[in-house]
């Protein structure tokens, strides 16, 4: 209706739709969106796992670049009650599209009762809903009419910079009609909630209500039985909240940064860099690649490069362990996945060391850097988290003398990149006699990415007051595996107790929250680094 397409619409609980297709182009206030029409669950045949397969393949089959996942509909009909079953497909969406991406899917629930109902959406975002678990982490519910405004709303709803699916790290696509581990990840990701043999929802909710029951009891004849300990408790709660709310009113007013945003950016960062790492190795692979093809064989690797022993000390490669360049065993890295990564994994070194680490990235390597952090170290440790996180962003804001970019530092910082860091790959790669370099508009895409990450660093570092202290996360050569802190590029690789991180793909992020008066709370993970392991050999 909304594209201008002629779609068929099921009235009864079998499907209509039975394959996957895509509408004509459309514009809602000037923005460009096509629909993709999906098999519905809850049939019997194909079953919820079948078509959860085909959906997840559908999506990560390579298309034009112009064109990005925004967002999902979800349409429910009022009359489904096959609450464990639901809760099976919801978890399993949660599971597949990652916690950053649920504010970018919305549940509409149609049928006759949708408009005239209105404890209908109360009733599923509440704590016993199959939706629950969706909407506390951002999932929208809403009533869906069938008023082009309304589905035009909805649809203007999705963000225009919505990052990367979470199955895109846990998958490879080969070909483009060939994508590997997606049967494997939707697998796991429905069997994470299993529907009990019978399938009776209700026995199941009503044992939890009774343990609930039972329970509170409990809890009531413990509280009447320690009612000093309860009076104690009560007097603490009223302390501990006239204090938030002495730090709550000291807070700036124009701080509404949310963790979603931080994480959103980030990822968006991510995504231009590994557009760039591609589009680059891509370039290159169709245009260079006979210079190391010297044998004719089609399928050159690092160890066909000019100046192989150039390469591996560039990437800090040690006889008998695996590196970027090549295996313990001796084995090269396909030439594009090489030159893909290498990118990819030196830019994020180098925006890590320059631009987010040192208090702020005009100061670089001067005593004035040094003596910044450790003086914030030294306020975070002494006052409230709120007053050492104004003291950051007022002392960055200044050192950025009202500008948001240094135009100067950012192009000496690409040219660095650019002359520096990935010429000296690509003269170790292709030879110097070559001059393989990056094209104009190669440059011009690698200072857009720089320009990203200065104005990611200046939201953690000028803007974030509230929620505390982001680090983003990147991991040199030869570190041990992490599961805390790191994903490996490889999906679902059994990981080896001596499994080390050969080089940083996407960039991670941690939380640090200072207590005050010398206190400070370890770091929590927000996103973990996406890293490339010995694993890719094979």
């Amino acid at each position: 209706m909304v594209s201008g397409d002629s779609l068929q619409v099921s009235s009864q609980a079998g499907i209509c739709t039975t394959h996957f297709r895509m509408s004509r182009s459309f514009n809602i206030n000037e923005r460009a969106f096509r629909l993709i029409d999906s098999p519905g669950f809850n049939s019997n045949s194909p079953s919820d796992l079948e078509i959860m397969k085909k959906l997840i393949y559908y999506l990560a089959r390579p298309r034009d670049r112009n064109l990005r996942l925004a967002g999902v509909l979800y349409l429910h009909p009022e009359i489904n009650r096959e609450i464990d079953r639901l809760k099976q497909i919801m978890n399993a969406l949660r599971n597949l599209f990652g916690e950053p991406w649920l504010p970018s899917i919305t549940i509409a629930i149609t049928g006759n009762g949708a408009t005239s109902d209105l404890g209908t959406i109360s009733q599923l975002k509440g704590p016993t809903s199959p939706f629950y678990s969706l909407h506390s982490g951002g999932v929208k519910i809403v009533r869906l009419s069938p008023e082009i405004r309304q589905i035009q709303e909805i649809l203007l709803g999705f963000g225009s910079s919505t990052p990367k699916p979470q199955f895109h790290r846990r998958i490879r696509v080969i070909l483009p009609d060939r994508v590997e581990g997606v049967h494997r990840i939707v697998e796991e990701a429905m069997r994470s909630h299993r529907v009990g043999p019978s399938g009776d929802a209700g026995s199941s909710r009503r044992m939890t209500l009774q343990e609930s029951e039972a329970s509170r009891q409990q809890l009531q004849a413990a509280l009447g039985e320690n009612e000093t300990v309860l009076k104690s408790l009560r007097s603490q709660l009223e302390q501990t909240e006239l204090e938030y709310a002495s730090l709550h009113s000291e807070i700036q007013l124009n701080d509404n940064t949310e963790q979603s945003k931080i994480v959103q950016s980030l990822g968006e960062l991510n995504r231009v860099v590994d557009a760039f790492g591609r589009s680059v190795a891509a370039y290159m692979v169709d245009n260079y690649k006979a210079l190391v093809d010297r044998f004719g064989r089609g399928d050159s690797t690092t160890l066909d490069a000019s100046n192989l022993a150039g390469l591996q000390d560039h990437f800090g490669h040690q006889a008998g362990k695996s590196s970027l360049v090549t295996s313990s065993q001796g084995s090269g890295l396909p030439i594009e996945d090489f030159i893909d990564f290498a990118l990819r994994s030196t830019i994020f070194q180098k925006l890590y060391k320059n631009v987010f680490m040192p208090f702020h990235p005009t100061i670089v390597g001067g005593v004035e850097s040094g003596f910044m952090a450790s003086l914030y170290e030294k306020v975070r440790r002494q006052v409230a988290p709120n007053i050492a996180a104004r003291w950051r962003a007022s002392a960055f804001k200044a050192l950025s003398d009202g500008h948001k970019i240094d135009e100067s530092t950012v192009e000496s910082l690409v040219e660095n990149l650019a002359s520096g860091d990935i010429q000296q790959i690509f003269n170790n790669l292709f030879g110097e006699s070559n001059a393989v370099t990056l094209t104009e508009s190669q440059r011009n895409q690698l200072q857009d990415v720089v320009i990203l990450a200065w104005e990611f660093n200046y939201l953690l570092k000028g803007e974030v007051v509230a929620l505390g202290d982001f680090q983003p996360v990147y991991h040199e050569c030869g570190v041990p595996f992490d599961q805390k802190t790191m994903i490996g590029f490889e999906p679902n690789q059994q990981r080896k107790p001596d499994d080390v991180a050969i080089c940083t793909v996407e960039l991670g992020m941690v939380l640090y929250y200072s207590k005050g008066a010398e206190k400070d709370a370890s770091p929590s993970v927000v996103c973990p680094a996406t890293v490339v392991t010995p694993a890719i050999y094979g």
